[in-house]
């Protein structure tokens, strides 16, 4: 496993200048796998919205339970109409609603597991939803979520709408380029949209 582990950084540093550059690529890469994971939890809400550089783009909301530890680690106010008028934006806002922050070693047997091409591949699709101010994390009170996200939530079997009811939710906002789904969200979607988006930026933009 340590040569493994060496393997990688060394070919994570071929392209870039340092470890720490190295780790933190691979940190991004391991925030992007918790996202894509949940994405097909989420619902469409928008079809018709825009990246910050005008690109056409629909917005993605995945829905998750605010418990009190949950919201003690993003110190949201304690009162609630204070904390509705609350948002984090970009890595943060995948912290604020879960994703673990991962240990050096924790995030290095990630780069392991996956390989070079796939963490330098994984950590470029979220620098592209960072960079375009793409996520957004808002809490709400479950009387005052959207309706088709109250819908989604009633169906949950661990009696989602309960908790909700209880806690309030966090709403992430997902902005991804192009058009919705045609059918269900999925992993493969969000990867290829991504990807198909990152190929038409300029050549000097970051990838």
């Amino acid at each position: 496993m340590i040569f493994r582990t060496l393997a990688l950084l060394r070919s994570l540093q071929s392209a870039h200048h340092s470890m720490e550059d190295a780790q933190a690529k691979v940190q991004r890469a391991c925030d992007y796998r918790w996202l894509r994971e949940r994405f097909p939890g989420g619902t469409v809400l928008c079809r018709d919205t825009r990246l910050t550089d005008g690109t056409p783009a629909a917005a993605i909301v995945l829905p998750f339970t605010a418990t009190p530890a949950l919201r003690r680690g993003g110190k949201w106010p304690d009162d609630t109409a204070e904390r509705e008028g609350c948002h984090v934006e970009g890595a943060g806002a995948c912290r604020a609603a879960g994703a673990p922050s991962y240990r050096r070693l924790e995030s290095l047997s990630q780069g392991v597991a996956n390989g070079a091409m796939s963490v330098l591949k994984d950590a470029a699709r979220f620098d592209y939803l960072v960079e375009h101010q793409a996520l957004r994390l808002t809490w709400r009170r479950a009387d005052h979520l959207p309706g088709a996200i109250s819908r989604r939530l009633s169906h949950r079997p661990e009696r989602g709408e309960d908790a909700a009811s209880r806690h309030g939710v966090f709403l992430l906002e997902v902005k991804v380029p192009g058009a919705g789904p045609q059918g269900a969200l999925s992993r493969d979607w969000l990867d290829k949209r991504l990807d198909q988006y990152r190929r038409l930026l300029p050549a000097s933009s970051p990838r």
